[in-house]
């Protein structure tokens, strides 16, 4: 079989995965070439390739997503082969068609496999045919709201609305009863469409306690089709994955063997090439039974959670991607692939947590991802470095950070250690959340399913205003700003020293006394706390607080627009963001607002067409949508009422914290 060879390699996508097939095209010694958007010009891939160039514009449709634009650069560049990474274009069965047609390789699957299994109620249908159990539901071609309303009812509340095309959480919604319904599918269809220019959904019976499972397989041009065993990924929040491990906890051999041989028999089935993974779903009601494992779907890509794979079966998954499109053979036969050991990967996402993980915008003032050396079964996979401002138009994910163990007890500790040292400042992430999941004691015993995030949200809010938090803040801050840069400060001390700061737009007043030259007494309302043998050096701070040991890191930036000074505390259960006040005053953008205002959570794309100044609207109505970072918000009425003014336009551009529009009764 001839089969031409990859000369000169573009990479289709951006950040960590974009920088990971850097480096491995660079071992095989082949040229790279990396897209870059306009907010994305001092970006680590882009700096990274062999050559880069700049797609203008900001919207990931202009820009990763521009099909016409890349073909015509591979063409310009002389390049012959594509990589398309996860997510954007990498199952988008158009664009591997055009590069089929424009002879260049796609790494990847034929258009054909791509289109067949991106099309979910086609691929279920194929795996029927297979002889590959799938979740009972509607995958037809009759899209009509009212028939799909009435085909929910007779599978079965709840039910799961989910996007005929894409993956990765895209255009997936939930719905609990009747009643909700028709806004689930709309919200669904809306977001499906955006990301997946298909707005066509299907219906599946939601299994309230599931484990969702995936098997890693292979295939190549020869009919060779392998399996790399299991990943566990049942930890998510908004259907999409937070940490994975390899292999999946409680799965006894019986049913991993089982498994496997289903996925590698379902590949066959298709004739597939190259990486790609099965996903089922279990329903755990009564335990793990291979009898109530279902098939999902078929990722026809590399996933982000592949490096588990790696660590546990020894092995370099995009290195093989690279070598099957150059027509070599699978690198190694199923009875040499051997599962060790256990591995873990954690996804640091820039997120609010405490408000239904919303993304977040805005600069990275201070990043700092522990040493091998300190750490050397963790390694860290990133696109983003200090600096770089993470803006609302792409995937929100900054890191993901994987461990690995000889087994999942020690891979859990080795993760928790490493999180303790990972220090981020500027942006909220999920970090705290991070550290709060790998320690968690149901986590630990493995007993988790794919809603204990949102069944047990309580346990993973930051409490950053807890007195004692507030406290050590308070610490730092006035050691930092006053005792430390005043030399005559104790001797002339008043008994208290009254200091404002704001933590998660919470004001906090707080009296310091400072005892001696290394005792700090703080009074958080009516509480007191003692810290002792306090030592400062550089940007580190060692205490005793009631003969515990304290050890802790802090950044200080000065924000240039309002000459605040933000304090970024990095403790080892929490780390959170302090703002040092003047005066005891409110912010300015809380005086503008009223609780008739409906405010933007976060950065991001406006969207709406029903809404008019003067109509009526009741309580729960969509107002607008708000979309960023490839997903869509919906901003509902908080009342019935009347609106009564608009302030933005359909497709604007907003910041957090923008008047959106207002309502009157």
């Amino acid at each position: 079989m001839s089969v031409p060879k990859i000369k000169k390699l573009l990479i289709a996508n951006r950040g960590e995965i974009a920088c990971k097939i850097i480096r491995c095209a660079r071992k095989m010694k082949i040229p790279t070439v990396a897209i870059y958007s306009d907010d994305d010009v001092n970006c680590l891939h882009a700096k990274l390739a062999d050559e880069a160039i700049n797609i203008s514009g900001s919207q990931v449709s202009e820009t990763y997503m521009n099909s016409d634009v890349i073909i015509k650069i591979c063409k310009k560049y002389k390049i012959n082969a594509i990589h398309p990474g996860y997510g954007l274009l990498s199952e988008n069965a158009d664009f591997v068609k055009m590069v089929e047609s424009n002879n260049l390789i796609f790494i990847g699957p034929s258009s054909k496999i791509v289109r067949n299994m991106g099309e979910k109620d086609k691929a279920k249908l194929i795996m029927e045919k297979a002889g590959v159990p799938v979740v009972p539901g509607y995958h037809g071609k009759i899209q009509d709201k009212n028939f799909l309303k009435q085909t929910a009812k007779k599978i079965g509340y709840p039910i799961l609305i989910k996007a005929r095309a894409g993956g990765g959480g895209r255009g997936m919604r939930v719905s609990e009863n009747s009643t909700k319904f028709l806004s689930a599918l709309e919200e669904a269809t809306s977001e499906a469409k955006t990301n997946f220019k298909d707005k066509n959904c299907l219906l599946e019976k939601y299994i309230s306690k599931a484990r969702h499972i995936e098997i890693q397989i292979f295939g190549d041009k020869y009919g060779n089709v392998i399996h790399l065993f299991d990943r566990d990924c049942s930890l998510q929040r908004r259907q999409q994955k937070i940490i994975e491990e390899a292999p999946c906890p409680e799965l006894n051999n019986d049913i991993r063997t089982f498994l496997g041989d289903l996925s590698v028999k379902a590949a066959r089935s298709i004739k597939y090439e190259g990486a790609g993974t099965i996903e089922f779903i279990a329903d755990i009601e009564n335990g793990i039974d291979k009898n109530k494992i279902y098939f999902m779907e078929m990722n026809t890509r590399i996933q982000v959670e592949h490096s588990v794979t790696e660590a546990v079966t020894s092995t370099d998954l995009i290195t093989w991607q690279l070598e099957i499109a150059n027509g070599n053979k699978i690198a190694k036969s199923q009875k040499d692939i051997i599962l060790k050991g256990w591995s873990i990967e954690a996804r640091l996402y820039a997120e609010n947590v405490n408000n239904n993980f919303l993304p977040q915008s805005g600069l990275i003032h201070h990043l700092n991802f522990p040493k091998m050396l300190k750490h050397p079964n963790c390694i860290v996979e990133t696109g983003t470095q200090e600096g770089d401002y993470i803006t609302p138009f792409y995937d929100p994910m900054i890191a993901k950070i994987i461990s690995f163990g000889k087994d999942r007890n020690e891979a859990i500790k080795y993760l928790e250690n490493f999180l303790i040292d990972v220090e981020i400042g500027g942006i909220r992430t999920n970090l705290n959340l991070l550290k709060k999941l790998i320690t968690n004691k149901n986590f630990i015993k493995g007993n988790i399913d794919t809603k204990f995030v949102e069944n047990n949200i309580k346990d993973f809010i930051d409490n950053e205003t807890d007195p004692y938090y507030v406290a050590l803040a308070g610490l730092v801050v006035f050691i930092e700003t006053i005792s430390r840069q005043q030399s005559n400060w104790y001797m002339w001390k008043p008994s208290e020293y009254p200091l404002n700061i704001t933590i998660q737009d919470s004001i906090q007043q707080l009296k310091i006394c400072q005892r001696n030259m290394n005792e700090y007494e703080i009074k958080v309302n009516n509480l007191k706390y003692l810290f002792t043998s306090v030592k400062i050096h550089k940007s580190s701070l060692k205490a005793k607080l009631n003969s515990q040991n304290l050890d802790i890191n802090y950044k200080l930036i000065i924000d240039k627009h309002t000459n605040n000074k933000i304090f970024t505390i990095f403790a080892k259960d929490i780390t959170y963001e302090v703002i040092v006040l003047d005066s005891l005053r409110p912010r300015e953008n809380n005086e503008e607002f009223s609780e008739d205002d409906i405010i933007a959570p976060m950065h991001g794309l406006i969207k709406f067409n029903k809404i008019r100044e003067n109509s009526k609207v009741k309580k729960g109505d969509v107002l607008l949508n708000l979309e960023a970072m490839k997903m869509e918000y919906s901003l509902n009425s908080p009342r019935d009422g009347v609106i009564n003014k608009i302030y933005v336009k359909n497709g604007q551009q907003v910041t957090e914290k923008m008047k959106l529009l207002s309502l009157k009764k």
